[in-house]
């Protein structure tokens, strides 16, 4: 099966999945608050940046890139993504502006923490999880930033962020945890992170907070 074709049907199942999860949301809203699900007159914002684009295009990540709803592949900055910690499944947005590409996350896929140790494998940075059977990729950006930065090493215990439900092939690099205890690492597994529905993500994670464009080995 080719990478594209594996990568379209994780992003299938994970659609379906949140899809799932809206209409459930949805039915609990209108019984609990007996709204209307008319949803005309709608005010929704728009930023600076979409409301001079030439053009603007809707789609999801896939790992690496965004998948748009056009069928094309938009190349998204390694920067952007480790820092706003995308993962696969999650809703984005392309938009060309008369000075720039802009990418923005506009809604979270479904997703958990999971614990694994740092490696390398076949030139990628990976994770193994004693969770899943295959070693979960994460992007260079991460993982330079990470060793460069956090003193992170091969076999280090990391925080990933992978999509709930599914079997990642990739996740969000999100912190190192070998100087934790294990009530600590436990504490991380189960906290509570604010759903994210932009790229303003400074917070609880190491990377979130600190990496940029030039933090590259």
């Amino acid at each position: 099966m080719s990478k594209k074709i594996q990568s379209i049907l994780s992003l299938i199942e994970i659609a379906e999945n949140n899809l799932n999860n809206a209409r459930n949301l949805l039915v609990q809203l209108v019984e609990e608050k007996g709204l209307n699900t008319n949803t005309d007159g709608v005010y929704k914002n728009v930023s600076a940046d979409e409301s001079q684009a030439m053009e603007v295009i809707e789609g999801f990540f896939d790992g690496e890139n965004m998948i748009g709803d056009n069928g094309q592949i938009y190349t998204v900055p390694q920067n952007y993504a480790s820092k706003t910690q995308l993962v696969i499944g999650d809703r984005m947005k392309w938009m060309l502006t008369p000075d720039r590409e802009v990418f923005k996350l506009i809604g979270q896929a479904a997703r958990e923490r999971i614990i694994g140790q740092f490696s390398m494998e076949n030139d990628n940075y990976v994770v193994i999880a004693e969770k899943f059977k295959n070693p979960i990729k994460i992007l260079k950006a991460s993982a330079t930033f990470a060793m460069k930065n956090l003193g992170l090493n091969f076999g280090d215990e990391v925080v990933v962020i992978v999509p709930r439900g599914v079997t990642p092939t990739w996740g969000a690099f999100s912190s190192v945890v070998k100087t934790l205890s294990e009530t600590e690492k436990s504490m991380i597994l189960n906290a509570e992170k604010p759903e994210q529905t932009s790229d303003d993500n400074d917070g609880y994670f190491d990377l979130s907070s600190k990496i940029n464009n030039s933090d590259y080995l």
